[in-house]
């Protein structure tokens, strides 16, 4: 079982903090997304300490500091907040989802608020969908309200009540036990770009021309270059670690039959059925077909393991 604490931020934080705040892939979801100078940073530490409608905090995992999370434009009168956050270690697997149910928590059970805000622009989409998934709802979007690398972009609303908050709690413990049981089906559309083939070529070396030539696949018989299998199989993984299960899953091992080729912007379908679950221990058939003829094109098996903690699962 995972500790989770949150520690008000002091100034023996600040220069992680600031570290964490200038990381490039933080940076380019804020608003201000400048470079912040220490003094600048400084500066902002101490107008927080005489600033009651703010609290911030430091994330902890297993007593690591892990993220931050802190609520703004706190009032007292209409017991309403807003929030922001940003993982501190984004190798940490569902470091994003404890925060947030940790967040939430203190929100509601600590600080007794009514409604919880929070504002995302609208490129960040993952963000949008990872919030909706934990209970907000999406109250109202500001068209064409910001302006970054010279394009207006929208910013999205969202928000979610304690009443929600305390039903989503319920119903999460309800789902798990519900979405993972034996015959449970999960089904994924996707796609495989020639880009990615490109890319996956190069991260891996595995430059075989049958990949990469039209003219080379097709002396092999292929109707043209098709997708290294591996990249196909990727899809397992991805659907494993973010959507289902989702958060937090282990991946222990996984067999693979490459029946057909798979030939690039083909409309595919990967679906997973649970097999068999001991414990959080999970055995599910996965499979890969062409979404318009139905054609198997890899078939195999594998074993993931859920976490302990319900807190530890998406929404």
């Amino acid at each position: 079982m995972n500790k989770i604490a949150m520690i008000p931020i002091e100034d023996q934080h600040l220069d992680m903090v600031r570290s964490w705040r200038n990381d490039p892939k933080v940076r380019e979801n804020m608003y201000t997304n400048h470079v912040i100078s220490k003094k600048e940073h400084e500066q902002w530490f101490k107008l927080l300490l005489i600033d009651s409608s703010r609290r911030f905090f430091i994330f902890e995992l297993n007593g690591e500091p892990s993220g931050l999370i802190g609520f703004t434009q706190i009032d007292q009168v209409t017991n309403s907040a807003s929030w922001v956050f940003y993982s501190g270690d984004t190798s940490k697997r569902g470091v994003g989802s404890m925060m947030e149910t940790a967040a939430l928590n203190y929100a509601f059970d600590e600080m007794k608020l009514h409604k919880l805000n929070c504002e995302v622009l609208e490129f960040n989409d993952a963000v949008i969908a990872f919030h909706r998934k934990h209970g907000f709802k999406v109250e109202g979007i500001f068209k064409k309200q910001y302006l970054k690398n010279e394009k207006y972009w929208d910013i999205y609303r969202l928000a979610i009540f304690k009443k929600d908050w305390l039903l989503s709690k319920v119903n999460l413990a309800n789902r798990v036990q519900d979405s993972f049981k034996v015959g449970t089906e999960y089904i994924h559309e996707f796609t495989i770009s020639e880009d990615q083939i490109l890319a996956f070529a190069d991260a891996t070396g595995d430059s075989n021309s049958i990949h990469l030539s039209d003219e080379s696949a097709s002396r092999q018989g292929l109707e043209g270059k098709i997708a290294h299998g591996f990249l196909t199989g990727s899809i397992f993984s991805k659907v494993f670690g973010t959507l289902f299960p989702g958060e937090g899953t282990i991946y222990i091992d996984q067999s693979l039959k490459f029946l057909k080729p798979v030939y690039p912007n083909t409309s595919l379908k990967a679906t997973f059925n649970i097999l068999s679950r001991i414990g959080n221990r999970i055995t599910i058939n996965t499979r890969i077909e062409d979404n318009d003829s139905n054609l198997l094109l890899v078939a195999g098996e594998a074993n993931v393991i859920i976490p302990e903690s319900v807190d530890e699962l998406r929404l």
